[in-house]
């Protein structure tokens, strides 16, 4: 048995990053002439502390889409076997990346940039590189492993968590049949601060007025009609007055 317990979750459909990764897998494929695997991990919501470690000694390209801002991310290790793999070599020692390798990464980036549509939108010009600590300010993160030919990550962050898909509304059929409580109020009789004083419970307060006493039609709270009280056979009713158009009154 387990406690029960709340935990923060990314709103962003697991669909939505599996487009993502298929779209990182067709570029890669046509960059290095070669098929490619990839692994999607979903969508999570990090902490603060997660986030410093994502962004430790990362490379973090900002994209700016039509539907929001993302982020792609890459640490070294997997920024020296992307840029390696554009040469055809191996990238077994961790070192930096040499001059070409950097210019060879970020036009890798540039190139794989639109596989972030799906979660941001088309792409608004070219991927910026920027300092990884920019990343603090996001808010949803999941991951692209590839498998093969190379093993490497690549980070997509999202500046905001997208909102929860809205249900379709109900149809205004559907709630023709709903029941609702209706209460009518006698418009207020006069009566002295000194008969006010003296009222206890079951006492008679009398209607002076010599014409059918009007009163008011409330749903929840709010008046939906006024008119006049009165008797039909045996039964009490309410006739509803006359519309702004001056359309005669209905009993109700």
């Amino acid at each position: 048995m387990r406690d029960a317990r709340f935990a923060d979750r990314s709103s962003l459909p697991v669909s939505a990053a599996c487009l993502v990764g298929n779209a990182l897998r067709e570029t890669l494929a046509a960059l290095l002439a070669c098929e490619v695997e990839v692994r999607v991990f979903a969508p999570v919501l990090p902490a603060a502390a997660a986030w410093h470690a994502i962004a430790n000694d990362a490379f973090v390209y900002r994209l700016r889409g039509t539907c929001g801002d993302a982020a792609l991310v890459l640490r070294a290790c997997d920024a020296l076997a992307l840029a390696a793999a554009a040469f055809g070599e191996p990238s077994d020692a961790a070192r930096p990346l040499s001059p070409i390798e950097r210019i060879v990464l970020d036009r890798a980036v540039a190139a794989i940039a639109g596989a972030a549509a799906p979660v941001c939108g088309p792409l608004i010009g070219a991927p910026d590189a920027v300092a990884p600590e920019s990343l603090a300010g996001f808010a949803t993160y999941f991951e692209v492993q590839i498998e093969r030919p190379i093993r490497a990550r690549i980070g997509v962050a999202l500046a905001r968590d997208p909102d929860p898909p809205v249900g379709a509304a109900l149809p205004a059929e559907a709630l023709l049949d709903l029941e609702l409580e209706l209460r009518v109020a006698l418009a207020g009789a006069p009566i002295t601060a000194g008969a006010l004083a003296g009222l206890e419970l079951g006492a008679i307060v009398p209607m002076t007025e010599t014409t059918t006493p009007a009163g008011r039609l409330i749903l929840a709270g709010r008046v939906i009609a006024r008119g006049e009280c009165g008797v039909i056979g045996s039964r009490f009713a309410f006739a509803i007055g006359p519309s702004p158009e001056g359309s005669p009154g209905t009993p109700a």
